[in-house]
């Protein structure tokens, strides 16, 4: 509990600082409560789309003669313990096969269901008149989906709950993809709405399959390291962009249909 407790600060505060950026120019009444459900309801989705995914793969990599085996008890529990005791071999078509599924299982599945999720919120009018108002909609159900995130897997552990605040990263995801949408939405451009998924998609597949391949490799701790001190790095820019953009006014474009 308590380490879940850990994992929360930085999301609420970042919550707290978007609630005073909508204090002159609020949302509809109900509006952030509805994206931060989106949001928590995403992560759920999209746990379950991970889970299945990896059970996939696995069953796959198994094969017929290995699914046989989960016939039993008996067999249950010795594939349990093969299972946890297996380091297979880093080889390149293992190593592609791990990105690809990272990238449709994680990176783009978790990115298209946020993206979905703050669509179905903005729909309603008087919601997302402005870029500025659609890339704050987007924050607020990332949000919604670390805060669900951090709670499950800050549970028992308080270097995970430590880590976690420090690093969110799913808010820095959808402010790129609110960035992008809006841009798209003004200059009448869909490769931009595309971009909108396809760039946090990419940069968050990244970061995982490095967390992910790191058990396998020095290489991959290494990369981890890098991947987290940038993104760390691009967050604080985010922060600062976007608080400019408010003062400045810069995204205070209609772009409602």
């Amino acid at each position: 509990m308590i380490a879940a407790v850990l994992s929360l600060p930085v999301s609420i505060g970042l919550l707290i600082w978007i609630g005073k950026m909508k204090k002159d120019d609020p949302f509809p009444k109900g509006t952030f409560i509805r994206l931060l459900i989106a949001g928590a309801l995403s992560g759920i989705i999209s746990s379950i789309i991970t889970i299945a995914g990896t059970i996939i793969t696995l069953l796959i990599e198994i094969g017929p003669d290995g699914i046989s085996q989960l016939m039993s008890e008996e067999g249950i529990m010795q594939f349990a313990q093969q299972l946890s005791q297996r380091q297979p071999e880093l080889t390149f078509t293992r190593a592609l096969i791990a990105f690809i599924r990272i990238f449709i299982t994680v990176g783009f599945a978790e990115e298209i269901i946020k993206f979905l999720c703050a669509k179905s919120v903005m729909k309603k009018k008087g919601v997302a008149r402005t870029w500025m108002d659609a890339l704050l909609c987007f924050c607020v159900v990332a949000i919604g989906f670390q805060l669900i995130e951090d709670i499950g897997y800050s549970s028992g552990n308080i270097a995970t709950a430590i880590f976690r605040a420090l690093t969110p990263f799913h808010f820095t995801f959808a402010a790129i993809m609110g960035y992008y949408y809006g841009l798209g939405k003004t200059k009448k451009n869909k490769i931009c709405n595309f971009l909108a998924i396809l760039v946090p998609s990419v940069i968050h597949t990244i970061f995982d399959y490095c967390g992910m391949m790191s058990r396998y490799a020095d290489a991959f701790v290494f990369a981890m390291l890098t991947m987290s001190i940038l993104l760390f790095i691009l967050t604080i820019v985010m922060i600062l962009k976007i608080a400019k953009w408010h003062k400045e006014k810069t995204l205070d474009i209609v772009i409602e249909d």
